[in-house]
């Protein structure tokens, strides 16, 4: 009787060393590219369609237009002082 009950406790002890946290480390993901606003576009690289190339222009129409604006706005205040 005193060995089936060492067996069990053996059993126990290496299922619950086996249930440690585990040691390696997990890769972190890359920070995503380009801006907020195009994230989803990119997403569509996952089911084969071509994301990165739109989103990418897409990310330099919205720094053109951004960097426009602030030039028109830099004119108007200008023109208003």
């Amino acid at each position: 009787m005193n060995t089936p009950v060492r067996s069990l406790l053996l059993v126990a002890a290496i299922a619950l060393s086996a249930c440690g946290p585990s040691e390696e480390k997990t890769a972190d993901a890359p920070p995503p590219e380009g801006r907020a606003e195009t994230q989803s576009i990119r997403n569509t690289e996952a089911v084969g369609y071509g994301g990165n190339a739109v989103a990418d222009k897409v990310d330099g129409a919205l720094d053109a237009s951004g960097k426009r604006k602030e030039e028109d706005d830099r004119a108007i205040e200008e023109q208003t002082q």
